[in-house]
């Protein structure tokens, strides 16, 4: 048994469970489709590299540095999707590291091996692997490399302040330094602040030197000064800054309050439940990390414990707090979560394991618990479940072809297989730019795959007209006076069943279902004629105004529930 527990705690197993996991997700990864954000983050993209306007050309409530990031992606490695996604697992890859490398030997008695930050990459890359479509690509995870960027030169420069060697000049010059870092993940999501400012303060904490604190201070709000300057220069000089203003003053404040009115306790718990198992790592890292705080001003307590800790539950807060309640918000948080919870646990089993040293005895409570997370993992974590596991081959032969998309996708919104016939009737009617709308979120993959721009700055109708409810009016002129030919709208984003959405019509078999609400006929985009339905997917030949026949009905806001 010992020769057993000796072999299971060398790096190589670890480091071939990794190497599984790799060779296993990485093809599947790349093969998945990309979700409604980056395809609008791509259009955007390309709408300033063509010359465009950001804010006035497509409507953004959000700052623009996603977009400028896509703009840097797009020109330099092309359009294709697996760029996007290949430069996604870098960042991800960037992120694992920078994670695995952050408890250092030297702050603790507890040495880290290579076996255990092998493992810990296993559980975050295995966790990141079975996320959804809505999780890759997206801002938060971006965001999060400068964030953990940032969180090393915090430490780095905590470690100054209480050091008598350091000058304030050093102090001044590395704090401008982390605020730039800061800064760029400021311009990606603002949310970036809370954890932080809860990294600087807790660190201040520690050891009060209120002259030094102010130079560290001084130098952060410059180097966040000067990002920030630099991303408004940008904003006046490409002339978006009047239309960058509007969006914020007049159209977020809708934009914010809906995501305050769609916010319940139910959605949050059915997010985490999407997570599991990982999501059972804030179980133990909320408790570590609470009580790593109120031990901050000891002796002992180690600064890297005290500032994970303070940027885990900062960034916990304003996830649950502050943002719109989707899927992607939380992959940081619980990244962050498993690193703690892990760390708590070896913790643990280290003092265990003095105990029994000092006994005589033999324990394998590391390999157990290890074995046990692995086989919880393998049975639960979606990364390794046989319906998406079947199609790795798949990947290889057909690359990310609508069969394997819609075999991937944990989602089934697009229906890739149901979308491509109604895409390649669009493509045979030979439009151009502004012919076609899009009515809902997940078909703003029509513009990309048929290269086309669209009708209005509204790129896609059925969520806009929600958060921007107080613009209805101006979004119909808008649409009215477009000139578009024909709009794309999704039956089942608008509130049939499955089962209706399948249900074919035998003499006439591009119209509505037979059992589609009389009642809404009248609203957008059913008050124009269907030419061609697959499935969900019903393509409408435009004839008159967009807004509806019956005034009763709110414009745009077709909902069959």
């Amino acid at each position: 048994m010992k020769t057993i527990a000796k072999c299971y705690s060398t790096h190589w197993v670890s480091g071939f469970l990794l190497l599984g996991l790799l060779i296993l997700g990485v093809p599947m990864m790349l093969c998945m489709p990309l979700t409604a954000d980056p395809s609008l983050y791509d259009l955007q993209a390309q709408t300033v590299l063509e010359g465009g306007v950001l804010y006035r050309d497509i409507v953004e409530p959000n700052l623009p540095g996603i977009v400028w990031a896509h703009i840097a992606i797009r020109s330099l490695f092309g359009w294709s999707e697996y760029a996007l996604k290949a430069v996604d697992l870098v960042i991800v890859g960037s992120i694992v590291f920078l994670l695995t490398m952050w408890f250092r030997n030297r702050e603790s008695s507890l040495r880290t091996s290579i076996s255990d930050r092998l493992f810990l990459s296993v559980l975050l890359i295995w966790f990141y692997f079975g996320t959804s479509e809505w999780c890759h690509c997206q801002r938060d995870t971006w965001m999060f490399l400068p964030a953990l960027l940032g969180l090393y030169l915090r430490r780095r420069q905590i470690e100054r302040i209480e050091s008598k060697q350091a000058t304030n000049l050093q102090i001044h010059f590395w704090g401008v330094l982390e605020g730039i870092v800061w800064a760029i993940g400021f311009w990606i999501k603002p949310f970036i602040a809370i954890p932080a400012l809860a990294a600087m303060v807790v660190g201040w904490l520690r050891k009060p030197d209120g002259r030094k604190c102010g130079v560290d201070f001084a130098g952060v709000l410059f180097g966040g000064l000067f990002i920030g300057g630099i991303g408004t220069s940008w904003l006046v000089m490409s002339g978006t800054w009047p239309h960058f203003w509007e969006m914020a003053i007049e159209w977020n404040p809708t934009y914010f309050e809906v995501g305050r009115e769609r916010w319940t306790w139910d959605r949050l718990w059915r997010q985490q439940l999407r997570f599991y198992p990982f999501s059972l790592a804030h179980l133990i890292a909320i408790p570590a990390a609470v009580l790593s705080l109120i031990r901050t001003s000891a002796r002992n307590q180690s600064l890297s414990q005290t500032l994970l800790s303070a940027v885990y539950l900062g960034w916990l807060f304003q996830t649950f707090f502050f943002q719109h309640l989707f899927d992607y918000i939380h992959v940081p948080e619980l990244m962050l979560a498993i690193l703690l919870s892990t760390r708590a646990v070896s913790l643990g089993i280290h003092q265990l394991e003095l105990k029994a040293e000092l006994q005589n005895q033999t324990v394998f409570f590391r390999p157990v618990i290890a074995t046990c997370c692995v086989l919880v993992a393998l049975a639960f974590s979606p990364a390794t479940r046989w319906q998406r596991v079947q199609h790795w081959s798949q990947c290889f032969r057909e690359g990310s072809s609508p069969a394997v998309k819609t075999g991937l996708q944990h989602f089934p919104l697009p229906n890739w297989n149901e979308l491509e016939p109604a895409l390649e009737f669009l493509r045979q009617q030979k439009l151009r730019d502004g012919e076609l709308t899009v009515h809902n979120v997940y078909l703003v993959h029509a513009y990309r795959e048929l290269e086309l721009k669209p009708s209005t700055r509204f790129v896609y109708l059925d969520v806009l007209t929600r958060v921007f409810r107080d613009h209805q009016t101006e979004i119909v002129e808008r649409l009215d006076r477009s000139g578009h030919k024909y709009i794309l709208s999704s039956l089942l984003e608008n509130g049939l069943t499955l089962e209706q959405c399948q249900t074919p019509v035998k003499k006439y078999p591009h119209q509505l279902p037979p059992d589609f609400p009389q009642e809404h006929l009248d609203e957008f985009p059913y008050q124009h004629p269907v030419v061609f339905r697959s499935g969900q997917y019903v393509i409408h030949k435009v004839i008159g105004t967009a807004a509806p026949l019956n005034p009763e009905f709110s414009p745009l806001a077709a909902n069959v529930n």
